[in-house]
């Protein structure tokens, strides 16, 4: 889902810049400053109603919002580039919770003259300023310590991370429609954010995969391939650069599709055999795009060319069954096709995530690598993270965390009360308890559609 069209980026940046400069002259009641910031406070809740985070900053000299990069300024454009080339920062980061307080504190900040990245964010720590973060030009990140992220990241930092890996996607697909060969460094930046997190524990960002947006399947999915064959990656040992190829090459997997007409990917019906030849053709032209794209290695595109190669190599492309491939295209392939049939396509009604590991296991041998959909059963439990389940309680509860020790035991969280109520805050709930008791056992497997539960929201915030 896009943060704003271009017209609202446009009137985010501009209004922040009049704010800015206004400060200087007029006190923030002034009427002058304080309407355009209640505007501004305005559309940028209005942009993290739909995204975890936004932001704007500066790229090879011109000003940006997320996607939309304004290389014509105004006047106003202008003068906010060069306040923040005089402060060395490169981009101002703004995440869901930010309150009007904050806004208009961080603004009076920023409107200081001579005041750097450093001495912002430091007097935006001792004013509690939380949800805007600055980064240095130049470098990835730069934040305040803080010893209890230090510790240990919440799930806001996962969701934000997610959304990234989105925006990446977005932006390599618009590049694709307009002829441009697309940037590799978004990607490659987000793939080393999430790198970071699945070699720590593999399966802690699989839960976000069940995010599931039908009107931008394709980039969900992408990023859901790129997570889940990085999760099983990390699983079988994979050292950390392989594992980074493989969430780079499950991101990018499907770009190709990028080239195939719409009226082709959208058919509800059944493809014809020369719509499906040209469907076929997007694993190449995928690969032919990768290759064409600076910084990253030629053989993630080979990763991207053949996988849908098959384990038995009797897939497609057919002129490269016989060419050598290694092991990471049978992983994507496992990726792609748990994502793929446990998502609602308007051809297709999503399989729950345990029947969906039924499936795969009847593809082991021909279509699938049967050791490698042995190990991801392994990895994702016996109820995989986002299975709706019924308890002997009769409560309905949905699988937020898998129990290593005791696959039939996950956690999880309690939608539906016994008696039918529906909790309007979900209730963590571990099936066995610290001293060895049992709270509950699952008995059945419960269709999320026909309970009206989008379990996505609740294995990724816990909330309605």
């Amino acid at each position: 889902m896009e943060a704003l069209d271009n017209q609202g980026a446009l009137r985010i940046v501009t209004l922040f810049s009049g704010a800015v400069k206004g400060m200087a002259f007029y006190p923030a009641s002034h009427p002058s400053i304080r309407q355009p910031l209640l505007e501004l406070d305005k559309i940028l809740a209005q942009a993290l109603g739909r995204v975890p985070e936004v932001s704007w900053g500066i790229l090879d000299g011109a000003m940006f919002f997320e996607e939309h990069l304004f290389v014509n300024p105004s006047t106003a454009i202008a003068d906010l580039t060069n306040r923040m080339l005089e402060k060395y920062i490169g981009r101002v980061v703004v995440t869901a919770g930010l309150t009007f307080e904050e806004l208009q504190a961080f603004i009076r900040l920023f409107s200081v003259k001579g005041a750097e990245i450093e001495t912002l964010v430091d007097r935006m720590k001792q004013e509690g300023i939380v949800h805007i973060r600055l980064v240095r030009l130049g470098e990835e990140t730069f934040e305040t310590p803080d010893k209890e992220s230090d510790e240990q990241e919440d799930e806001n930092d996962h969701q934000a991370t997610y959304g990234n890996a989105l925006n990446a996607i977005r932006g390599i697909c618009r590049d694709i429609e307009r002829g441009r060969i697309p940037s590799s460094a978004p990607v490659i930046k987000v793939v080393d954010r999430m790198v970071g997190i699945t070699m720590q524990e593999p399966s802690i960002l699989v839960g976000l995969t069940m995010i599931k947006d039908y009107d931008n399947y394709t980039f969900n999915h992408c990023v859901n391939v790129g997570i889940l064959a990085m999760a099983l990656g990390a699983s079988l040992g994979m050292d950390v650069m392989a594992v980074k190829s493989l969430g780079i090459a499950g991101e990018l997997h499907d770009i190709g599709k990028t080239m195939i007409p719409k009226k082709i990917l959208n058919k509800p019906g059944k493809l014809s055999r020369d719509e499906y030849d040209e469907m076929k053709r997007h694993s190449e032209l995928g690969s032919k795009i990768i290759r064409e794209m600076e910084g990253l290695d030629p053989h993630i595109a080979q990763i991207v060319l053949g996988h849908h190669l098959h384990f038995n190599r009797n897939g497609y492309p057919e002129w490269a069954q016989k060419l050598p491939f290694n092991q990471m295209i049978d992983i994507v392939a496992i990726a792609d096709t748990y994502d793929a049939i446990t998502t609602l396509r308007v051809y297709q009604h999503p399989i729950n995530p345990r029947a969906a590991l039924n499936e795969m296991q009847k593809l082991s041998g021909t279509f699938l690598d049967g050791s490698l959909v042995a190990r991801f059963i392994e990895m994702m439990g016996k109820f995989p993270v986002g299975t709706l389940v019924r308890l002997d309680t009769n409560e309905v509860a949905v699988v937020y965390r898998p129990n290593p020790l005791d696959e039939e035991a996950p956690i999880v969280r309690i939608l539906i009360e016994r008696d039918g109520t529906r909790l309007s805050v979900p209730r963590e709930q571990s099936l066995i308890e610290p001293d060895g008791s049992h709270y509950s056992q699952i008995v059945a497997v419960v269709d999320p559609l026909l309970k009206n539960i989008d379990v996505a929201k609740f294995v990724v915030s816990g909330h309605y």
